[in-house]
């Protein structure tokens, strides 16, 4: 398949927790991909489109980020609940951390898309 996204995703497969109301636990998932203008995550919870419309992604312990996002599909397999989720509302300082992120963690997925500038 072709990659139509203007800014490609960074394969990163991290455990993360997403918190979608606050006093409420974490539901744990998988960051699939990401970029600075959205990601695909998967879990064994299925999920209403509507959670992504306000949370929060805790990538690690020191990095976590508030952000609004649409789902632009969705799918299950191998009993996991998988969401394409484009960033709607995300703060530029969250995108410069998803983007240190993934240089300081995954230097070998930006290495892989040098071409575009990433």
């Amino acid at each position: 398949m072709e990659e139509r996204r203007g800014v490609a995703r960074w394969q990163i497969n991290k455990e993360a927790g997403l918190t979608v109301e606050e006093g409420l636990k974490p539901i744990p998932c998988v960051v699939e991909d990401i970029s600075i203008q959205g990601m695909r995550i998967s879990s064994r919870k299925a999920l209403f489109p509507e959670v992504f419309a306000n949370f929060n992604l805790a990538l690690t312990e020191d990095f976590a980020f508030n952000a609004g996002a649409q789902v632009a599909w969705q799918d299950n397999a191998y009993e996991r609940n998988i969401y394409g989720l484009s960033f709607n509302r995300i703060e530029e300082s969250a995108r410069n951390r998803i983007s240190e992120y993934v240089k300081n963690n995954f230097p070998g997925e930006l290495a892989k898309q040098w071409w575009k500038g990433a």
